[in-house]
């Protein structure tokens, strides 16, 4: 592990950094733009930097942000290790992430994460109040109940994916680790229903101290609505903005609507 402070590079509005070694792991990440204000990006499921948040990035305002984004341990740029779906696996991305984020000198920033980056983002606020100023959340699930384990049991097998879907991951994933990511996933899901009703971070979504934007597609087939009214329920200081005509990838389908409820709730609530 080494440190070093981000202050002292010359950033330009897209820059690829060095990778930094955390508890072993190559961690891969990129920072764009160079405004005042930093927000860390935090990917979903089988995601990473490109593939969930390039054409977000493409399109953000970088006089006013500065977004660092990761790959999670196992995926993208920040493989090896395999990604392990047990147990606690989101609290480690939580505790790696932030020490990423020491590493390179911000001590304090806004979170945004997407579906299951949200929930690792709701963890990292609970665990560290004087790092996260603010956090958004995008299509994330609040359990794992019987929704989810029918979505992840339908996706547990690759061959049935959209043609498309599986030409994407392939680009960045060979064919046998995403099968095997596919199924361990959906396992971890029905091991956690089962065993602890699905409740994966309720204390996490009770301790947030910090605001908190629920974003959420109207037409999200992933992750139910319920998980809108659950996360509101839960996290103290939380509020929500649903988009009438979005899916699951609210942040991709409709950038420039959603880049402009980030920076208002981000910068002028």
């Amino acid at each position: 592990m080494f440190h070093f402070s981000i202050r002292n590079i010359l950033i330009s509005w897209k820059l690829i950094m060095p990778k930094v070694k955390i508890d072993g792991i190559n961690i891969n990440y990129k920072i764009v733009g160079d405004g005042p204000n930093t927000v860390l990006c935090l990917p979903g499921y089988l995601g990473n930097i490109d593939m969930d948040f390039g054409p977000f990035l493409e399109k953000g305002d970088k006089s006013k942000f500065r977004f660092v984004c990761w790959d999670p341990p196992g995926y993208g740029g920040s493989f090896p290790p395999k990604r392990e779906f047990t147990s606690g696996y989101l609290q480690r991305d939580a505790d790696i992430v932030w020490q990423l984020m020491e590493n390179l000198g911000f001590e304090s920033y806004y979170v945004l994460g997407w579906s299951q980056g949200g929930a690792t983002g709701i963890i990292l606020a609970s665990c560290n109040p004087e790092s996260v100023l603010k956090l958004v959340t995008i299509g994330t699930e609040a359990t794992l109940g019987d929704p989810s384990v029918r979505f992840y049991n339908a996706c547990k097998n690759i061959e049935f994916w959209p043609k498309e879907n599986i030409e994407r991951q392939l680009k960045f994933y060979k064919r046998n680790y995403l099968e095997s990511m596919a199924l361990q996933m959906a396992e971890h899901c029905v091991d956690m229903n089962k065993f602890q009703e699905g409740e994966y971070m309720k204390k996490a979504t009770t301790t947030v101290a910090c605001p908190v934007l629920i974003v959420h597609g109207q037409e999200d087939t992933t992750s139910s609505l319920k998980n809108v009214d659950i996360l509101k329920a839960r996290i103290p200081k939380s509020e929500v903005l649903i988009f009438p005509t979005a899916k699951h990838d609210v942040h991709l389908t409709h950038t420039e609507e959603f880049l402009e409820a980030l920076e208002k709730f981000l910068l002028h609530n």
